[in-house]
């Protein structure tokens, strides 16, 4: 799950959920429209020779706007592409059914920060990955045996991506960054198992082996069907925030209206 698209798009075309011809697909969409409205979804072309686009071949959009859009990238097969948009509607689910809400720092919001808070961290540390991984890895753990369980769709995508996310932490320079690289292991470790084969133990940072098993400590208990509450959630991530040295009173959760009920 991304915030936004990356700088490789080329063409943006409008995409009915329809034209995939899955009822698999179409059941979770009803279902994912019952809590959050008007779901755009549009598929995009990618500028030739841009390296990393692999990481996104879908990504979220207009969460913070109430404009909620799904983008993929055409290249995916349709299976590729019903996996992909699958993925984003259960994270869609998870934050606006469960209340997993995603979790930003104040830095991003200088005008609204506490007093104390604002724009202190700096801009060259990594809190975009880091943040971004830690919701990820939490939704991660429900999502990919929901869609299967639930609704029949693999997450073949995902996980292989997953896999090629090898990068040792101490290639790392930032501080963010090698707890992402633990955050990944843990997600590596309880999704696809035999972590230790991907996880060299010579090439990994303190800080790397401090988010693992902090996350091991506090993300444990997620999965399908044990979809905790969300005020658990938020202790849980605000309590592995602060064993890796942050202060709690640092970061905010958003979108920032409760989870909605569905109609009926």
């Amino acid at each position: 799950m991304g915030l936004s698209i990356p700088q490789w798009v080329s063409s943006i075309r409008l995409f009915d959920i329809d034209w995939l011809e899955s009822e698999a697909i179409t059941g979770l969409f009803e279902e994912v429209s019952s809590y959050v409205q008007d779901i755009r979804i549009e598929m995009v072309s990618h500028l030739k020779n841009t390296c990393g686009i692999e990481e996104h071949p879908a990504i979220l959009i207009g969460l913070r706007q109430n404009k909620t859009t799904i983008r993929f990238i055409d290249s995916l097969d349709e299976r590729e592409r019903v996996e992909a948009i699958a993925h984003e509607l259960a994270h869609l689910l998870l934050i606006y059914r469960y209340g997993l809400r995603l979790v930003d720092h104040w830095f991003f919001y200088p005008s609204e920060a506490p007093h104390g808070l604002e724009g202190g961290s700096g801009p060259g540390r990594d809190w975009i990955s880091f943040l971004g991984q830690m919701t990820n890895t939490v939704h991660h753990l429900i999502l990919v045996p929901y869609l299967k369980e639930v609704h029949g769709i693999e997450s073949g995508l995902h996980l292989q991506l997953l896999k090629n996310s090898c990068i040792p932490s101490t290639d790392l320079k930032d501080l963010e960054s090698q707890y992402t690289a633990g955050l990944i292991a843990y997600e590596y470790e309880r999704l696809i198992g035999n972590g230790n084969r991907w996880i060299n133990l010579h090439f990994q940072s303190e800080n790397f082996w401090k988010a693992l098993e902090s996350a091991q400590k506090y993300f444990q208990e997620y999965g399908y069907p044990s979809i905790l509450s969300s005020n658990y959630y938020e202790e849980n991530i605000l309590s592995f925030l602060e064993d890796l040295g942050y202060s709690g009173e640092e970061f905010i959760f958003f979108p920032f209206h409760p989870p909605r009920q569905a109609s009926g």
